[in-house]
């Protein structure tokens, strides 16, 4: 939400810095994000005034100007379609250097010699669009440096991160409000003052009939005759231009600035387009069409708030207006729409239609109601000062269950008691006093714009926010220590969250919410999808935690951080139909990109991570559990991985996870191009299998002896499959297996590679002499060569 410092000041005695006034705002729970400030114009840029203007001899589009610039009459060639004889402009003369980092040279343009530049708003960085240069509305002398000019409209811009509950917060009267709570100043609303014909009356003129009152159950409208549609006055483009809107025509703008100014969406309809002058609020049909303002036909969702004339509907009740009955530059009477739409209604209509507007992101987080009329009136106002038109008497207001601001129960013992402070009675009312909540006979009355405002821990949270955090006074009551015993499977993944950490991983925490594309990552199960998602890319209940790691590392590979070792504890989403509630087991990921160690003087070319890093990190992290039945089994997944490096990850003979490289095409459309390994394990069923208590065994006393030995076997065959092979066979007294080394070359057939192991043997009761080792040594020499054809390489 951007805020304009100079528009605020027109509704409050403001006697801070902007830089004081963004940390109180800030201090009381509306964070500013960014204040930006005026540009600062070189002294090169003057006000100047166009003499006359003829046309380029070779460019239709193009105009040579004479342009008074005080000290001489400069030739600039201009291609702006609105510049005329007469204007006063500003002029950028060569040298001078513009905020947008354009430097102005002299240049010949067609055969024209170019003194200059006429410039536009944008080129002066104080919009983001223009659609021609800037007439300039000033009496200054020619020549002088437009700085001064713009110094005395110098503004600030404060962009506000507002949270979505503190919905009267969205326009400059309810951010005055707030500075008002902490300043003790009073807010200035606008006054009202305009004459109205005589005749005919608005209720002559517009009925209104509400048959949906669940979705509207206010809506009200004004007639105003005889309006001009032409460009607004300079003082109404300023003001939307501060924060970032563009300038349509002056009915529109006002309708913008109210929306701005209070908060209150308004729609102005062309009257005479509106058949039978009736307005019928109605909920649409399945399978309804509309065209929109933005030429769009939509499929309207069922019960979509639709605002209808006697033949046809003309507007998306609280969302966009129908191109059937839109303000032209041909309207002359204007219907004028204020109304109160139900939050849920747009937002339900606004997340199924795909169609946000600036009325609906207000309308779907609580507008107040009870500012309805002023609202009307305030921008019926303005339109008779802007576009010269005249108030029809009176206005029409269908209103057939009025709404009331809750009245809440309320305790001023229970603050102390929840934010543990000492403040007196007096105190507490004081502070609520300061932002219109009222103590009656009942309880507490909240003002109809704070919407959020429900239950008595909400007036809590207000005296902890206006008293200010860092201020709050604290007991010197001993606080009551309480023993609580965490729940098994608590303590389980609090194991599992320190065992990746010793493994040197860093943990993340991502959002569980994702969008439809990232949602259908995990092939094999159904997404649950969100019925209100707050936007398309939270639209989808994640399915596994891929994308969140992948997001993190985009994220920071393009920050130049590529080395990453990272890891996520969290639920994942799988659909079991509609009306049941979905499966959410806990998921356990692992990803590593980049080098596995940093290139040194000994080592100048780093050694980027493989897949057996992953491996290596999965092996390491079920020894800190205690669990060394772990089996990596070789099988596709070309939904995620690579093809020829994925890996089931079993433990027991039960499948926990999978593992492996992913796939290229995937990592591309998080932005970025690196190697990326990615492992995920069902952390529900891992700590299943965690044992709550622990066997510990004497360390033998005896020694062990080491055996190697190296099969030439099928290049297909999986070493981890022999490897299991050997460990059955050996018994008890083969206390460990490792691969050492793996070879396939022109020393071996086609087809073959050789698997070299290293065997430990140890007895727990007595010393092993070389028979019996032999004896076990040639019995799993034997069965690899009957069970697999493996071949001793030594032979």
């Amino acid at each position: 939400m951007k805020i304009s410092y100079n528009w605020l000041k027109e509704y409050i005695d403001i006697d801070l810095s902007v830089d004081e006034l963004a940390q109180k705002i800030t201090d009381a729970g509306l964070e500013v994000e960014e204040i930006v400030a005026p540009p600062v114009i070189d002294d090169a840029v003057v006000v100047g005034y166009v003499e006359s203007i003829e046309k380029h001899p070779d460019a239709d589009k193009l105009n040579i100007c004479s342009v008074n610039v005080g000290h001489e009459i400069r030739q600039i060639v201009c291609g702006a379609p609105n510049v005329k004889a007469g204007q006063t402009v500003p002029v950028a003369g060569v040298g001078a250097k513009l905020p947008v980092g354009i430097k102005i040279k002299k240049a010949k343009i067609r055969g024209v010699t170019s003194f200059g530049m006429i410039c536009s708003r944008e080129e002066l960085g104080l919009e983001s669009h223009s659609e021609g240069i800037w007439p300039l509305d000033t009496d200054m002398a020619i020549g002088e440096p437009l700085q001064r000019f713009l110094e005395k409209k110098q503004d600030y811009i404060l962009d506000l991160f507002i949270t979505p509950n503190r919905a009267d917060c969205f326009s400059h009267i309810g951010i005055a409000r707030e500075i008002a709570a902490f300043t003790g100043k009073n807010v200035k609303l606008p006054p009202l003052s305009f004459v109205e014909k005589k005749s005919p009356a608005t209720q002559d003129l517009i009925d209104v009939e509400i048959e949906y009152p669940k979705g509207c159950p206010r809506y009200a409208a004004r007639v105003i005759q005889d309006v001009s549609i032409g460009e607004s006055p300079e003082w109404l483009k300023t003001k939307l231009e501060s924060i970032g809107q563009r300038s349509i025509n002056n009915v529109v703008d006002i309708t913008n600035f109210i929306l701005n100014e209070l908060g209150q969406p308004l729609h102005a309809f062309d009257y005479d387009q509106v058949e039978g002058h009736k307005i019928i609020v109605k909920k649409s049909s399945p399978g309804q069409k509309f065209t929109t303002l933005d030429s769009k036909e939509r499929i309207l969702p069922e019960n979509t708030v639709m605002i209808c004339d006697t033949e046809k509907p003309v507007a998306i009740g609280g969302i966009m207006g129908g191109l059937n009955s839109e303000v032209t530059s041909q309207t002359k009477t204007i219907l004028l729409e204020s109304a109160y739409f139900n939050p849920v209604n747009i937002v339900t209509s606004c997340r199924k239609l795909g169609l946000i507007s600036d009325a609906s992101q207000r309308f779907e987080k609580g507008t107040d109601y009870d500012q309805v009329i002023y609202a009307l009136d305030r921008a019926a106002q303005l339109i008779a000062e802007v576009a010269g038109g005249t108030l029809c008497k009176g206005f029409v207001d269908v209103y057939p269950e009025p709404l009331h601001p809750p009245v809440i129960p309320f305790e001023p013992g229970r603050v102390n008691r929840i934010l543990g402070t000492a403040l007196d009675d007096a105190e507490i009312m004081t502070l609520l006093k300061s932002v219109k909540i009222i103590k009656t006979e009942k309880g507490m009355s909240t003002p109809s714009y704070r919407t959020d405002l429900k239950e008595d821990i909400d007036l809590i949270e207000e005296v902890a926010r206006l008293k200010g955090y860092d201020n709050l006074p604290t007991s010197t009551v001993e606080p009551v220590s309480i023993e609580q015993m965490p729940k098994k499977n608590d303590m389980h993944l609090a194991r599992m969250r320190t065992a990746l950490l010793e493994t040197g991983l860093q943990e993340i925490f991502t959002n569980s919410m994702v969008s439809k594309a990232a949602g259908a990552l995990e092939k094999n199960q159904q997404p649950v999808a969100i019925l209100n998602p707050i936007s398309d890319d939270l639209s989808t209940m994640r399915t596994t935690l891929l994308h969140g790691c992948l997001s993190v590392i985009g994220h920071n590979v393009k920050r130049n951080m590529p080395d990453l070792r990272l890891f996520e504890l969290g639920r994942v989403f799988y659909s079991k139909g509609e009306n049941v509630i979905p499966e959410q087991p806990i998921h356990c990921a692992v990803a590593i990109t980049g080098n596995a160690e940093p290139g040194h003087w000994s080592n100048p070319k780093p050694l980027k991570v493989d897949f057996f890093d992953l491996k290596g990190i999965i092996e390491t992290y079920f020894e800190k559990l205690l669990l060394d039945r772990l089996e990596f089994v070789s099988y596709s997944n070309q939904s995620k991985f690579d093809a020829h490096q994925a890996v089931q990850i079993r433990y027991n003979n039960k499948i926990i996870g999978e593992a492996g490289k992913v796939d290229s095409s995937i990592i591309k459309t998080y932005g970025f191009e690196k190697d990326v390994y990615f492992a995920e394990l069902n952390a529900s069923l891992l700590e299943t299998l965690i044992k709550d208590s622990i066997k510990y065994k004497t360390i033998a006393k005896f020694p062990s002896s080491e055996r190697d030995l190296a099969f030439i076997v099928d290049k297909n065959l999986p070493a981890a499959e022999l490897l299991n092979f050997i460990k059955k066979q050996g018994g008890k007294i083969l206390k460990d297996v490792s691969v050492f080394d793996l070879y396939s070359g022109d020393k071996v057939d086609a087809g073959k590679k050789s698997i070299a192991f290293r065997l430990s043997f140890q007895s727990d009761i007595k010393t092993l002499n070389d028979k019996e080792i032999d004896r076990i040594f040639k019995k799993i020499i034997q069965q690899a060569e009957k069970n697999y054809s493996a071949v001793l390489r030594d032979k």
